[in-house]
């Protein structure tokens, strides 16, 4: 699908504390890959919880990796970056005060922009490959293949809920946040606590893993729809009575 962060928008200026940037978390079956069409877009990934700046055509790292780190930070192949499984990661928009537009390759990158550092971020970002796992099902005018392959109707859905609740147009309610944890649950996702807590070992993802799989079947138990029901009704409510 294809993601926009507005320029100079309020919420753009909050940087990792936009509402769309998600919590360090990893996909066990599949990778997410992305494009940075125009503008930049940061990521952090890995246990050490490395910051990158992504532009486009190249990719700048923010710190310094360890000696031998496995696995290694993601960077841009032929304008491409690709998040493997099991690899900790979050997304974020740059915001207009992030020490990169200091650096000489923040400058003269925002020399290049139309706007300077105030241009919006447009991404093009997929998961891959279908695992063959799912049942197609049919969302609106969506062939989709969620659950539990991340398609275009598990982004649209997601995105457009967090954007209802950060815009105040739809109340976070314990429903409907069980409901939004279900699609990370449904899509082979994880959760990431206590990340540099390297002794913690793979307890990291599986404490939060557990969790989700019990908030899930607690979810169930009390008559919560499926996932798919749940993402058809956001579509529904949010994309296309609103057009």
């Amino acid at each position: 699908m294809r993601a926009t962060y507005v320029g100079g928008h309020e919420l753009t200026k909050r940087g990792k504390d936009h509402p769309q940037a998600p919590p360090l978390h990893l996909h066990f079956a599949q990778s997410e890959s992305f494009i940075v069409e125009a503008g930049a877009v940061g990521t952090t990934t890995t246990y050490d919880v490395l910051d990158t700046i992504h532009t486009v055509g190249r990719s700048h790292l923010q710190g310094v990796a360890r000696p031998g780190l496995s696995p290694p930070v993601p960077s841009q192949t032929d304008g491409v970056t690709e998040i493997p499984p099991w690899l900790p990661h979050k997304f974020w928009p740059v915001a207009p005060d992030h020490p990169f537009w200091s650096t000489d390759e923040g400058r003269d990158y925002e020399a290049s922009l139309p706007n300077g550092r105030a241009s919006d971020t447009t991404l093009l970002i997929w998961g891959h490959p279908r695992t063959g796992t799912g049942l197609s099902t049919s969302i609106g005018t969506l062939t989709s293949d969620f659950p539990p392959d991340m398609d275009a109707a598990f982004f649209l859905a997601l995105l457009v809920s967090v954007d209802a609740v950060a815009s105040k147009r739809v109340a976070m309610t314990p429903a409907l946040g069980a409901a939004l944890m279900s699609f990370q649950t449904a899509s082979l996702s994880s959760m990431i606590i206590a990340p540099t807590a390297w002794w913690l070992g793979p307890l990291r993802w599986l404490i939060p893993w557990s969790g989700q799989r019990a908030l899930e079947a607690v979810r169930k138990l009390c008559g919560g729809k499926s996932v798919v029901e749940v993402v058809e009704g956001i579509i529904e409510q949010e994309v296309v009575k609103r057009q």
